[in-house]
């Protein structure tokens, strides 16, 4: 009977030491893998960071042309042409569009110019950064594995509060540069006869257009401004994240 006991416990204690041994097993497994899947997933969007900086600093310099170009109307409000203006901007180009193949193209061309009017002064330049990671990552909750509370509020800030700044700011460039198209529309409209944005221009600008001029320059200095603290954030998160893997 004890050696019958003794079987039993012995193989008792195999049996539960080789349940153990595989939970263990199987936790270190889990562990890997979640550590892996942190790992992909700071490098994934780290990745999308880095593109978001690149994509920034374009934008900042277009920001910085746009700036330079209006400061240069104001300087020669009551004499500028649309020569200048096509001078002035090929030298500082902030208007642009996309190819197919999803590069970007400054409006430089003579056909480009065509419609100067409607653009030149209008112009403010849509901020549309790419953050479909960072929303996979918190919809999933997986931000939440970033064991560093401090970096994972940071990277949360960057993407609610401080881009909201940015967004703002463009939103408010957006109201100023209305009204400028606004102007020249009520302009026309009460012209007698059919005329051209040039013309309107040329020869009918007046204090309330310098006004909106001297408003747009201000929104676009604290746009530049507002950019220049997102890319400097981003470039803080980028480096801490770079840290980790």
């Amino acid at each position: 009977m004890k050696d019958l006991m003794k079987k039993y416990v012995l193989e008792f204690g195999v049996i539960f030491l080789g349940v153990l041994i595989s939970f263990g097993i199987q936790r270190q497994s889990d562990d890997r893998k979640e550590k892996e899947e942190i790992l992909k997933s700071i490098t994934t969007l780290r990745q999308e960071i880095s593109t978001n900086i690149n994509y920034c600093k374009e934008h900042l310099v277009q920001l910085e042309n746009m700036a330079v170009v209006n400061d240069s109307i104001l300087i020669h409000y009551e004499t500028f042409t649309k020569t200048d203006l096509m001078r002035w901007h090929n030298a500082r180009p902030f208007g642009h569009s996309y190819l197919s193949n999803g590069e970007l193209r400054y409006w430089t061309t003579a056909a480009d110019y065509e419609n100067l009017y409607f653009w030149m002064i209008t112009w403010w330049n849509t901020f549309s950064q790419n953050q479909v990671y960072f929303d996979s990552l918190v919809n999933s909750g997986l931000l939440l594995y970033i064991e560093d509370h401090v970096l994972r509020e940071e990277i949360e800030s960057i993407y609610e509060t401080k881009k909201k700044r940015v967004t703002v700011n463009e939103s408010l460039l957006k109201g100023v540069s209305d009204k400028i198209f606004t102007w020249q529309e009520v302009k026309r409209n009460k012209a007698k006869s059919s005329v051209s944005r040039e013309t309107i221009f040329t020869f009918q600008k007046d204090l309330q257009l310098k006004n909106l001029l001297e408003d747009r320059q201000f929104r676009i200095q604290l746009r530049i401004m507002s950019l220049e603290n997102y890319i400097a954030a981003l470039e803080l998160v980028q480096t801490k994240l770079a840290a980790l893997e």
